[in-house]
């Protein structure tokens, strides 16, 4: 996830201190890897806290009980990390426009990738749910 946040940062703040006449192809090409390389993050992760559930058939007596197959690890980290990041966009955007010297590309750059990337936790997390839904399901 690092890397898709050092790239997105990468490409909006040079976006940002670039020449608005100049070819936005460099920094969409950016903005696409960074988003790529943060979805497979995602898929990695979730991969990650699927554990196969050892007692997916358990014959208790001669009556056969159906567990689920997959037990799920719970996903909260996501919620409590995009929460700090979204503060942290916000925070950053309140000073940019509270106080005018701290105006900056860089400051600027800050705030919207912390907050692009707290929204992406909580996207992550009900994508999560709605799949731990779904393999859920017998």
């Amino acid at each position: 996830m690092l890397i898709s946040i050092v790239i997105f940062f990468t490409a909006y703040l040079l976006d940002l201190l670039s020449l608005r006449g100049s070819s936005e192809g460099p920094f969409v090409m950016g903005y696409v890897v960074a988003t790529l390389v943060a979805a497979v993050w995602a898929i990695l992760n979730y991969v990650d806290h699927l554990k196969v559930n050892p007692l997916y058939q358990k014959d208790d007596g001669g009556h056969s009980e159906a567990h689920a197959i997959f037990q799920y690890i719970p996903h909260q980290y996501l919620l409590f990390w995009g929460s700090i990041l979204v503060l942290v966009g916000m925070l950053f955007f309140i000073v940019q426009y509270a106080v005018p010297s701290f105006r900056s590309p860089w400051g600027m750059a800050i705030g919207v990738t912390t907050a692009f990337y707290g929204f992406g936790f909580y996207l992550s997390f009900f994508m999560y749910n709605v799949l731990n839904k779904l393999f859920c399901r017998k």
